[in-house]
């Protein structure tokens, strides 16, 4: 697609109309309000000897170490904060007292020291948090000290602001904030309640003796959103969660979000809708790794297993890049011009197959590349052999095997439900049939009894009808299927094999043979999968040695023509595999034989394949079918606005 950004004249788009090279209508989003948000995540520093920085990824509540990470020096004790792009861990002890500045980019996990930040004394055990042009370390214990540093980041430099000074010398404090005043609480010696107020602007700080601690406390962790701060934990070895009200310079106990155990000297950050309290001390003085979630609209507290540092660990620091008020999800989501929709979920589902038949329905998460089962949606009848499509709420998963069946499944993402409906049962039972669709319907094809029957499931009544005119060009199963928003591809198949490609064109509901387009080898028992403007076709059984191959082609839409891609080829030989994925990766799940779990992940931009560990589905399966809200191209995926030097910084399709 052709100057779809930057200045553009009424002649381009009626050249690009006539040719058909314009934005698609549904491809027009209304822009969001807000700045840039950074990463969903958070990072959990190291202590002591052991270097090693976790990541907690906060959509699927899971945390992992991130070794490109790690600090320039091991160390304990610093203080963190950051912005939407960098996290700056300052000072600590190795086991004297540091100056140290280090600055971990979230873009490329990596880390590394930044001289001319260093603090401007050597320092540990500091309170820390700021604003996206500001960090502010304040207090510590080298010796114990009032002072508070100011990092600039466009700069990377740092100098003592004497007028924030903290009111009393003390360390072994906390801090958190929003984009007007940071707080910081608590303290040693003493132990303090005292809490003093920073107020960025003015660079002052003063006592708030309103928003004291409800008790005296050290070594406790902090984090919060634009109105609320959370103040949780601490020595004396409590459980504690302190909640802050910055409009009225008050703070409270809430007793529901205490911590699930009592601990102290651990880390804490969050976004703004969830705070997470990671590691620290228990009650007998054990180094732990629990990781606590705080949910602010409801003010509970419950420990999150998967989201447990990878080592337990003490006095440590944290920061996020939607931490401290920092720019999260925009004011408004951006939606789409056509239907005032919002973007669908980056998500794909993979459904029951055999040997395992109960039903099951896993989720690959692909922002995180993981996968995990999510009972509430298992499919209304085990089942496998049957096939799937999505609309932009929705998956829709029909007929299969044993049988054969009509059944349609539907499963809503928002919910992670699923319930058969009856509505939009097949007309024929079958099984090994393939589907495909758009934004409105769904496809349906081929299928065990060999037939050529196509259906249409309409969306927006559930309801499903034969349309005989899109019949395939001939009766055949276990092809593949994919497309974009106008056409469906339906590619290989038995009997045979065959290398046949069909094309559905949506628009007048019919399907021809497209002959450039036909795969590089017959076979059948392929998955397919794709974008707007390429569709993959993966795997498959070939009567030949090996009956299994790990071929993919690419059917470039545009011209109806397909080419294997050998640098995209599985990472084994295998067939019946799950396809789905988004506008830039393909994701190949589960197959045969013997029976994997395997997950492959296509990347588009480089036409490059490789396993996906993490994303494995759950059990091993194959005859596995899969859809997701992303695939084939569907226009759910808001275009990001990437201003370059030949642009004034526009995008056309976002108003």
């Amino acid at each position: 697609m052709s100057e779809t950004r930057g200045v553009f004249s009424l002649e381009d788009v009626i050249e690009q109309k006539a040719e058909g090279d314009y934005v698609a209508l549904d491809q027009v989003w209304h822009s969001p309000s807000g700045g840039p948000e950074g990463p969903n995540t958070g990072y959990f520093s190291p202590s002591g000897s052991n270097n090693q920085m976790d990541k907690t990824d906060f959509t699927n509540d899971t945390t992992a170490a991130v070794p490109g990470a790690a600090l320039s020096v091991a160390r304990f004790a610093m203080g963190a904060t950051g912005n939407s792009t960098h996290g700056y861990f300052g000072g600590g002890r190795i086991p004297a007292a540091a100056s140290t500045m280090d600055k971990t980019t979230y873009a490329s996990d990596t880390t590394a020291a930044v001289p001319g930040a260093a603090l401007s004394t050597v320092n540990y055990a500091m309170g820390a948090t700021g604003t996206s042009t500001h960090g502010y370390f304040g207090g510590g214990g080298s010796p114990t000290a009032s002072t508070m540093d100011k990092v600039t980041y466009a700069s990377d430099t740092t100098a003592a602001v004497p007028g924030a000074a903290l009111s009393v010398a003390r360390y072994r404090l906390t801090a958190t904030g929003n984009s007007t005043h940071g707080y910081f609480g608590g303290g040693k010696p003493g132990p303090y309640s005292t809490m003093d107020k920073v107020t960025y602007a003015s660079d002052t700080t003063a006592a708030v003796p309103g928003a004291a601690l409800s008790a005296a406390r050290n070594y406790l962790g902090a984090t919060g959103n634009s109105t609320h701060g959370y103040f949780g934990g601490g020595n004396p070895t409590v459980s504690t969660m302190d909640k802050v009200t910055y409009a009225s310079d008050t703070t409270a106990v809430v007793s529901g979000a205490a911590l699930s155990a009592a601990r102290s000297y651990m880390g804490a950050t969050g976004n703004s809708t969830a705070g997470y309290f990671g590691a620290g001390r228990n009650a007998s003085n054990n180094y732990v790794s629990t990781m606590d979630k705080v949910t602010y609209a409801s003010d509970t507290t419950a420990a999150v297993p998967g989201a447990a540092l990878s080592v337990a660990r003490s006095q440590l620091a944290a920061t996020s890049a939607r931490a401290n008020a920092l720019p999260s999800a925009p004011s408004s989501p951006a939606t789409r011009f056509t239907d005032g929709s919002g973007p669908s979920p980056n998500t794909g589902y993979f459904g029951d197959g055999i040997p395992s038949l109960d039903a099951r329905m896993d989720k690959t998460t692909y922002a995180s590349d993981t996968t995990a089962q999510v009972p509430g949606a298992s499919l209304s009848v085990a089942r496998n052999n049957y096939a799937a499509t999505s609309s932009a709420t929705a998956g829709y998963f029909g007929g299969g095997s044993p049988g054969p069946k009509s059944t349609m499944d539907k499963v809503t993402y928002a919910s992670d439900t699923t319930a058969a409906v009856p509505g939009a049962a097949l007309n024929l039972a079958r099984y090994n049939l393939r589907a495909t669709g758009n934004l409105t319907a769904g496809y349906f094809g081929g299928g065990d009894p060999a037939v050529s029957s196509m259906e249409k499931v309409t969306y927006a009544s559930d309801t499903t009808a034969v349309v005989p005119g899109a019949n395939l060009s001939g009766a055949r199963y276990g092809m593949g299927a994919t497309g974009n928003s106008t056409h469906g591809y339906f590619g290989g198949g038995t009997p045979g094999p065959v290398s046949t490609m069909d094309k559905t064109t949506y628009a007048s509901d019919t399907t021809a043979q497209v002959p450039g387009a036909a795969l590089s080898l017959a076979r059948y028992y392929v998955s397919a999968t794709g974008n707007s403007t390429h569709g993959y076709f993966g795997g498959g059984r070939y009567p030949g040695s090996p009956s299994r191959v790990s071929t993919m082609d690419k059917t470039t839409y545009a011209s109806d023509t397909t080419a294997a891609v050998p640098g995209a080829a599985l990472s084994s030989t295998r067939s019946s595999m799950g396809a789905t994925g988004n506008s830039s990766f393909g994701y190949f799940g589960g197959g045969g034989f013997p029976v994997y779990s395997t997950m492959d992940k296509v990347t588009y931009a480089s036409d490059t394949t490789a396993q996906v560990p993490g994303a494995a589905l759950s059990v091993a399966r194959r005859f596995v079918a899969a859809t997701g809200a992303r695939a084939n191209g569907l226009a759910i995926d808001p275009p990001t606005a990437t201003p370059s030097p030949s642009t004034t910084g526009g995008v056309p399709n976002i108003l």
